[in-house]
């Protein structure tokens, strides 16, 4: 048997939405609706109507919207279909022309939070914020309209002069720990454009206390106000303690050297936000970055688009988009949004970094390494270009290249810290699957040293010492706290089985596999290694039921596939 690939660990894989994000998609009507063709009543509009639906589920979501404009154009009075050509053309980017479609939805479905917030938005560019705040009013407060509504209303009552009315929005907020942050965060933002500074520091400050490691945009708010109060102190240690733990940022080192006295140039500390308009646009950027960590894409790409139409400057939230639809694997319109970022941009580095990214998405692997070479050309001194140019090549199973990649990465990092695990599990990985074990396993080891509890590295040391049939009490011990951090990562759970397979505890292995088995139904090695173990149990039915299923879900690792067919004919001892 063969050691699974590095991309399979659950770190890289999509996880389940959480009930928040599906009832959001539930609210916002992105998944498809219950639309038949005969419910699309004329004949234009049907055939348009499937040839949508057939471009929605392929993931060609431009066609998709496009089709079902086309098959509005047939029936202009289908309200399903009318609610889902709107939703389609927001998650497209197209805004500018879709005011006349929001009315036509909200005429009827006044609570349809896309359609209230694009009136709103208009309404509010054009300063007419109580009008904006009745659009949004009507919006269903449960479900994601918890947090969206009150976040948008408070920034409307704050561009209507209302600082209560904005406060007493976010409080409703207060009691859910889910939403402390966004609450706090926000109070921040509000206050400081409202000019109360203790209460914004106070709001920010509370926000770092409900995060591990606070994020680049709430040092940057709080950082921005500490400089404006005139507290130097605390505003470089905020920056020095966010670089201590993410490494260098070019916006950081920015800000840093203008609290030292550094950047005689450097512009002056502002608000985030800067307007009510600046703030709805953080406020959009903020449920979108929270709805993608949820892996509700479609309905985040949706609230990124609005932040873009809201704001259209607001780098953030492009390049939040871009990567949207990187995860919806639509790498040429993630470039082309990528390529609105100016040149100039603090944030150009980890757009281009992105770019490449895309290229190899697109399987134009030699211009991706040639745009990650450039990055590694235009840095000297960070390592980020060159791993992924040997992630890429480890991709290709082009390993010695891959290690290549990696030596250079490394040499970069003279004295390798605790975030700099990963270099060294990648290029173990490398190793290992170049047949270089001493080597792999010396590179996994060190990962440890660096982050000693870290899963993903426990598992693959110790699944590797289980194939080999070594260090199987060691290798054991250390799966079982990987298991204690992801006890549903049927990965590890499946490593947990074949170490117990190995050390000869059938039974416990049976009862960990089936566990990794409904966690993981559709892997190859998964269903072999409970094969494998219901054999040894005497299960020799459902032993050749596994090892055919291996079969039908056609894996890519050809001695996997030789070793089993092996197994189906004589059994298990005709496959060593």
């Amino acid at each position: 048997m063969t050691l699974r690939f590095a991309s399979r660990p659950a770190s890289q894989a999509v996880q389940v939405p959480s009930r928040l994000a599906l009832t959001a998609m539930v609210a916002l009507g992105v998944l498809l609706p219950v639309l038949t063709p005969a419910m699309a009543r004329p004949s234009d509009s049907s055939g348009s109507y499937l040839a949508g639906q057939h471009a929605y589920r392929a993931g060609d979501f431009t066609a998709a919207a496009d089709y079902m404009s086309r098959a509005l154009a047939a029936d202009p009075d289908n309200q399903p279909l009318l609610r889902r050509v709107l939703v389609l053309q927001v998650a497209e980017g197209r805004i500018a022309s879709l005011s006349s479609l929001a009315q036509r939805v909200a005429r009827t479905n006044p609570e349809d939070p896309v359609a209230a917030l694009l009136l709103a938005l208009d309404s509010a560019r054009a300063t007419d914020y109580a009008a904006a705040i009745a659009t949004i009013d009507p919006i269903d407060p449960r479900g994601l309209g918890r947090f969206v509504r009150p976040l948008i209303l408070a920034w409307l009552h704050l561009g209507k002069g209302d600082i209560a009315g904005a406060e007493s929005a976010l409080n409703s907020l207060a009691g859910d720990p889910n939403l402390s942050l966004l609450k706090d965060f926000h109070t921040g933002l509000i206050m400081d454009l409202a000019g109360r500074p203790d209460q914004a520091e106070a709001a920010f400050e509370r926000t770092v206390a409900l995060v591990q490691a606070p994020p680049l945009r709430l040092v940057q708010a709080l950082g921005s106000a500490y400089e404006r109060a005139g507290k130097t102190e605390m505003a470089r240690n905020l920056y020095t303690d966010y670089i201590g733990r993410q490494g260098e940022d070019e916006r950081v080192l920015g800000w840093l050297a203008r609290v030292n006295g550094k950047a005689p140039g450097a512009a002056k500390p502002v608000p985030l936000a800067k307007t009510p308009i600046e703030g709805l646009s953080e406020a959009l950027y903020d449920i979108a970055t929270g709805l993608r960590r949820d892996r509700a894409v479609e309905v985040a790409l949706i609230y990124g688009r609005l932040a873009v139409h809201i704001r259209p400057d607001h780098a953030a939230s492009r390049i939040l988009v871009g990567e949207l639809l990187q995860d919806q694997e639509r790498f040429a319109p993630a470039i082309e949004v990528f390529d609105t970022i100016p040149a100039d941009s603090p944030y150009r580095w980890e757009v281009d970094m992105a770019i490449a990214e895309s290229l190899n998405g697109l399987k134009r692997s030699d211009e991706a390494i040639a745009k990650f070479e450039d990055l590694a050309t235009r840095d000297t001194e960070r390592p980020e270009p060159l791993v992924r140019i040997g992630d890429v090549r480890r991709g290709e199973e082009n390993y010695a290249a891959a290690i290549a990649a990696y030596d250079r990465a490394i040499a970069r990092v003279p004295q390798p810290t605790q975030r700099n695990w990963s270099m060294f599990y990648v290029r173990g990985i490398a190793h290992e699957r170049a047949k270089q074990w001493a080597e792999a396993e010396r590179d996994f080891l060190r990962a440890l040293e660096l982050q000693p509890e870290q899963p993903l590295v426990l598992n693959y040391l110790a699944y590797s010492w289980t194939e080999q049939g070594i260090k199987l009490d060691q290798a054991h011990d250390m799966i079982e706290r990987a298991v204690a951090q992801r006890p549903t990562d049927g990965y590890i759970i499946d490593s947990l089985g074949w170490v117990l397979y190995q050390q000869g505890r059938y039974d416990d292995a049976v009862r960990q596999l089936e566990r990794a088995i409904e966690l993981r139904p559709g892997d190859p090695t998964i269903n072999d290694h409970l094969g494998d173990a219901y054999w040894k149990v005497g299960r020799r039915v459902e032993a050749r039921f596994q090892w055919q299923r291996v079969l039908t879900l056609k894996p890519e690792d050809a001695e996997l596939e030789a070793s089993v067919q092996r197994k189906l004919a004589d059994g298990l001892a005709a496959s060593k």
